[in-house]
């Protein structure tokens, strides 16, 4: 019983607080990619398991092309739209997880935002502004 009753305080403590010590959208996006992608793309974004993410603007010029194929995943992608990905064209070779039932949208897109801003080099306020993220809740 114990046990349960921590997990439900913790539970409800990191709802309460976004998950992130500061609150921001970055910070909330850097908790998402902790959590879930950087097991693949690598915990500095330099890759591994999946693509390094110094390119990721570069690759996706629009955030909101970004979001769908993170949303979508590899197979949800190729369905979609096509065994090519990204304004390079790149193959698809099916290793990309679709969050779409992992992630809330809001989540996804701070994510998006963050690899942007933190590996792509684009300012964060843009980054911010491009995949739809507000900067006092962090939610679209």
């Amino acid at each position: 019983m114990r046990v349960l009753m921590s997990i439900v305080i913790t539970a409800i403590a990191l709802t309460g607080c976004g998950g992130s010590s500061d609150g921001s959208p970055l910070a909330e996006g850097k908790a998402v990619y902790a959590d879930l992608c950087s097991v693949c793309h690598g915990s500095t974004g330099d890759g591994g398991v999946g693509p390094a993410l110094d390119e990721v603007a570069v690759t996706w010029p629009s955030c909101q092309d970004q979001i769908t194929w993170i949303r979508l995943g590899s197979e949800g992608w190729m369905a979609e739209f096509g065994d090519t990905y990204g304004a390079t064209g790149k193959p698809v070779n099916g290793g990309m997880p679709a969050q779409a039932g992992n992630l809330l949208e809001s989540e996804i897109a701070v994510v998006a935002a963050f690899e942007r801003a933190t590996y792509g080099g684009v300012e964060e306020s843009r980054a911010l502004e491009e995949c739809g993220v507000t900067t006092e809740s962090g939610q679209q």
